[in-house]
């Protein structure tokens, strides 16, 4: 029996040897026709602590890659909108301009129409929306920023459009018609008061004279403020008083009154037979000369009052005038419920802050937009002033009106203000460069990207023309060995013999 177990040894070994051989040449056929090293992370040994590391990377960087991809998607429609914001700034100043009446006055009825239909625009580019998310709301992206063009000046459901808003603080500045100033004359003195501390209508600013008959008492000390013009004599043809005023909407004015001998035309004041007489005469031109400005160009900084408290911009309340219009002497924070509050999205200090992206391990690109910054909101501002305005041809102060409503117009979207923070301008420009920053960590996280999949390959899968040839010489083996063994196999004692 001994005999036979050893006579069979080497019948034995050489099959145990065959039987690797099958099992490597089964992996090798496997290899061939996937291209994988292995069908399981195990049979990968110690590389497949490796290749889970390297596999993780690169779904990390898919994921990054995936945020740069929305982000850019949401930048380029920002592109497009914020060039079309800035065209629409650059007609509407150039649009409107003093003087610019027309052929028939003809501009004093298209020039509101056609600010009202730019709004309507820029409305509708600030409620610009991609995939669902409204890009000029800032963190709140879910809904609308911003109100449609007939809520905003109309109101709705009740609630009071702009349109109120610039009427209320309208007849507040107005007052009795003077610009709630007090108007008196005491024999050879003529004094100018504010009606009490509050916001609305002029306020006196600087009182000055070329004569040296009119003895002045300026505007000084805690508000409200009197001015009085005292004539000591007769002024010599040629001299002039100016009274200094500021107007609600922050600019100054300036009424100067030259002193002429006969009837006072505009800017004038007749000279009479002595002091006291001078002075009726002044008060009585300083009279038409605020009333005349109260219509025009009161009227227009009164407009561009409200729509900066209608039109809130960032940190700010909305603010409407307290109480009866006429005798108001408060603004106060409107109540959304009757008033329309035309801008919803966030309100953060800083706009790009409020929308960010994780787009690296430690990168963070920030590139949140909100329709309450400078640039929208001067923009939303000034064409709500034309469009409320009304021009009748008939209207002797309608002029004057045009001409200051265009020269704010034009004031409040110059170009000198491209430079200020929030901007349209500085707006693309910050996006642009969130852009451009975004497009350097994508090429980056591309060519670190090829690099792991070149260190997963080289875990992962086999080079197919080496295979082949083990698999060649595998066989060749194999068929050698299956030779062999069947002969030993029939190797005998008897057969020896």
């Amino acid at each position: 029996m001994t005999s036979v177990n050893r006579t069979m040894f080497p019948v034995q070994s050489g099959a145990r040897q065959i039987a690797r051989m099958q099992e490597r040449f089964a992996t090798l056929q496997m290899q061939l026709a996937t291209g994988q090293k292995a069908s399981t992370l195990s049979e990968l040994g110690d590389d497949r602590y490796l290749d889970l590391t390297v596999r993780n990377r690169l779904g990390r960087i898919e994921g990054y890659q995936n945020n740069i991809g929305t982000m850019g998607l949401r930048l380029d429609v920002f592109d497009k909108v914020l060039a079309r914001l800035d065209t629409l700034e650059s007609d509407s100043r150039v649009g409107m301009t003093p003087g610019g009446y027309g052929t028939g006055n003809i501009n004093f009825g298209t020039a509101p129409t056609l600010a009202t239909s730019r709004l309507d625009e820029v409305l509708n580019l600030l409620n610009t929306d991609v995939d669902g998310r409204y890009i000029f709301g800032g963190s709140v992206a879910d809904k609308k920023p911003v109100q449609n063009v007939d809520a905003i000046l109309d109101g709705i459901a009740g609630k009071a459009g702009f349109k109120q808003i610039v009427s209320e603080r309208t007849a507040a500045d107005l007052g009795t018609g003077l610009g709630r100033l007090t108007l008196s004359t005491a024999t050879d003195t003529v004094t100018l008061g504010e009606d009490g501390a509050h916001p609305f209508g002029f306020k006196l600013s600087t009182l000055t004279t070329t004569s040296s008959a009119a003895t002045l008492t300026p505007p000084a000390g805690t508000p409200p403020q009197t001015l009085a013009v005292q004539f000591t004599a007769v002024p010599l043809a040629g001299e002039s008083v100016t009274v200094g005023l500021t107007l609600p909407d922050g600019s100054e004015e300036a009424i100067r009154l030259k002193a002429v001998t006969g009837t006072a035309a505009d800017g004038e004041f007749s000279l009479g037979v002595d002091a006291n007489t001078t002075a009726a005469n002044f008060a009585a031109s300083l009279q038409g000369a605020l009333t005349d400005m109260a219509q025009t160009k009161l009227a227009a900084a009164s407009t561009f009052a409200a729509a900066d408290n209608f039109f809130n911009g960032q940190g700010q309340d909305v603010l409407r005038v307290v109480g009866p219009p006429a005798t108001a002497t408060a603004l106060g924070v409107a109540d959304p419920a009757t008033t329309v509050i035309w801008y919803q999205g966030s309100d953060a200090a800083s706009a790009r802050h409020s929308v960010t992206s994780k787009i690296d391990e430690a990168i963070n690109i920030s590139y949140g937009a909100q329709a309450n910054e400078s640039g929208p909101l001067e923009l939303v501002r000034s064409l709500a002033a034309v469009a409320v305005q009304n021009f009748p041809s008939a209207d002797p102060t309608a002029q004057g009106r045009f001409d200051a409503i265009a020269n704010r117009n034009i004031s409040r979207l110059a170009e000198s203000h491209n430079s200020e923070a929030g901007s349209i301008e500085m707006i693309a420009a910050e996006l642009g460069n969130a852009k451009a920053a975004a497009a350097n960590v994508s090429e980056r996280h591309e060519t670190y990207g090829a690099h792991l999949e070149q260190m997963l390959s080289d875990i992962e899968t086999i080079p197919k023309e080496d295979v082949a040839m083990e698999l060649l010489a595998l066989q060749t083996r194999l068929q050698a060995s299956y030779q062999a063994t069947s002969m030993i196999a029939q190797l005998s004692m008897v057969n020896f013999l």
